[in-house]
């Protein structure tokens, strides 16, 4: 390895190392485009960037490539003189890829360094991810032929198999028919081909010898149009196979020529070599870029879904909140059995009264368990309703926000129970609504301690005080209107002027303001339950946005090896 071919080999060690950080598991527009390619870099790199970027003076790897029917095998075997790789007779052929060359490149191709994930094999094998190694000395030695499934199979493993040995070759010899070289496949290939500057030659067999010149003059021209202008062309005329299946030696022979002549020039095959290195690493640059916007895309979209379900249920948190404390929840049931407990009539008759009177006639209000349940039971049952209301609304809201994006649609499709609370959670509602009651039942038992509270306090008891106080906690009246605000928010002053008796003005006020956040806490830890199961969704789906950066920076380290590495490099000529 030279002094500029190490940099290189060193910037793609670290990209063979990062491209599997390089995650799109959210069902974006591209994502599954942004795999394939990421997939593709991924064996390139290890088939064939890699071990050429460490041993330029390595045998030269020509795959030999072409549409069904083209007669790829068969003038492998022509070439070489020997039935080496048998033509698909069925299609599609499973029969494993054929790699010939001569015994003394053997070891190097038969290492693994090249092409490592395809298993090695010494006989023919029907197993598309087996390569059949074979050694024959007809071949000169520095270089392989390797005969590729077809471009265009039916079968899936084929036709990827195939694009993925095209892209770790050094020389592309590409075979087409006189029937067929338009074809839209093969064209497609070889503009890829061209884009990342591979080396190309192209066979045009079973060429009608009264056409060829029209022919070869045609199929240059659609070279030169598509990016390919250097490429070698060849023409075979169409004749009938021996005995042995072969192609007379006479209508392969310029190949063969050509061939040798290559094995034997060491600059030939190094500036080839080179040539095909420098244009696939100069392609990664915009590749590595797009992947790395990719994950970038993928990680905001994950992140605005978990934002997405976030707002949901804080919204809902808010609005609970907002309801316990604007004089909502001072109706109905609640707002009945609170009357029934304390007397409005009475306290209406003697709101003007000085509290001092008030404290005298408070004990005989707050008599008897059964009225003090009847409070709570009601608390308890309204609030538990209306905090199950709320879950349920956010777990739909969510899903509908997810729902506005194609993406967001496939996963809610896949988990319909989003939509809905868990089994259970309307039973923790009501847990929650208790444990909140029995905490405020605590907290005025505790401050009814004092010396100085603790007479009045035991006059009215620790039921009649808590229930005072979550009043105190619902009651303003911001939303109530009409005869509502006359009868609650002057049921509601009655309990603030009862505390105020008991514990004082600033204690009342510390009491309530304790209570309302213990309630907003616990509410929001209930709904965070809900929360949960989207956001272990997009936890799932997170992705290492680190790797986006750092293909970037691989990305400008390539460029910086690659510029030194084929500093005024040019196309070699006639190759």
């Amino acid at each position: 390895m030279t002094t500029d071919q190490q940099p290189l080999a060193v910037a793609l060690e670290r990209l063979n190392t990062v491209l599997p950080r390089a995650q799109y598991p959210l069902p974006l527009e591209e994502a599954d485009e942004l795999r394939r390619l990421t997939g593709t870099i991924a064996n390139q790199v290890r088939d064939h960037l890699l071990p050429r970027a460490m041993r330029l003076d390595a045998p030269l790897l020509v795959v030999v490539g072409g549409s069904t029917g083209s007669g790829k095998s068969t003038l492998v075997n022509s070439l070489i003189r020997a039935q080496l790789t048998r033509p698909g007779i069925l299609r599609p052929t499973t029969t494993s890829p054929v790699l010939v060359a001569h015994p003394c490149d053997l070891a190097w191709f038969d290492s693994g360094k090249v092409l490592p994930n395809l298993v090695r094999s010494s006989t023919p094998v029907h197993d598309s991810r087996a390569l059949h190694v074979v050694a024959h000395e007809s071949l000169p030695a520095g270089l392989a032929l390797l005969d590729a499934p077809d471009i265009d199979s039916i079968d899936d493993a084929n036709r990827t198999l195939s694009r993925q040995l095209l892209s770790a070759a050094d020389l592309w010899i590409f075979v087409t028919s006189a029937a067929r070289y338009a074809d839209a496949v093969g064209w497609e290939l070889l503009e890829q081909a061209a884009q990342r500057d591979t080396v190309v030659s192209v066979v045009l067999n079973r060429c009608p010898p009264e056409a060829t010149e029209d022919l070869t003059s045609h199929l240059s021209e659609m070279l030169g149009q598509r990016g390919l202008p250097a490429a070698r062309l060849f023409a075979v005329p169409e004749s009938k196979l021996g005995p042995d299946g072969m192609l007379p030696l006479p209508d392969v022979r310029p190949i063969r020529s050509w061939l040798a002549g290559l094995a034997a020039e060491s600059e030939a095959r190094t500036d080839i070599a080179l040539q095909t290195l420098a244009g696939a690493v100069r392609g990664l640059d915009q590749q590595l870029i797009r992947l790395a916007d990719g994950v970038r895309q993928q990680s905001g979209a994950v992140e605005e879904m978990g934002r997405q379900a976030a707002n949901q249920f804080r919204l809902a948190a808010d609005e609970v909140a907002q309801a316990t404390s604007d004089g909502t929840m001072l109706r109905g049931e609640v707002l009945s059995r609170w009357q029934d407990f304390v007397g409005t009539g009475e306290f209406m008759r003697g709101v003007e009264e000085q509290i001092s009177r008030w404290r005298d006639r408070l004990t005989g209000w707050f008599t008897g368990r059964q009225e003090a349940e009847g409070v709570r039971g009601a608390i308890n049952e309204g609030l538990a309703a209306l905090i199950v209301e709320h879950g349920q609304a956010a777990c739909e809201s969510a899903v509908n926000q997810w729902s506005m994006t194609s993406w967001g649609r496939q996963i809610v499709d896949m988990h319909p129970d989003l939509a809905h609370t868990t089994e259970g959670f309307d039973a923790d509602a009501g847990r929650t609504v208790r444990d909140w009651q029995a905490d405020v039942l605590s907290l005025v038992a505790e401050q009814g301690r004092g010396k100085r509270t603790r007479a009045r306090f035991l006059a009215l008891g620790t039921n009649a005080v808590g229930a005072a106080l979550i009043i105190v906690v619902f009651a303003s009246t911001g939303g109530l209107t009409g005869a509502e605000v006359g009868i609650a928010g002057g049921t509601s002053l009655l309990a603030q002027r009862l505390l105020e008796g008991v514990f004082g003005e600033d204690a009342v006020r510390r009491l309530a303001r304790r209570a309302k956040n213990d309630l907003d806490g616990r509410v929001q830890a209930l709904f965070a339950t809900q929360l949960t199961r989207f956001l272990h969704i997009t936890e799932k789906l997170a992705v290492d946005t680190s790797a986006a950066d750092e293909l970037d920076e691989v990305a400008a380290q390539l460029r910086r090896a690659g510029s030194a590495a084929f500093n005024d490099l040019t196309r070699p000529k006639g190759f």
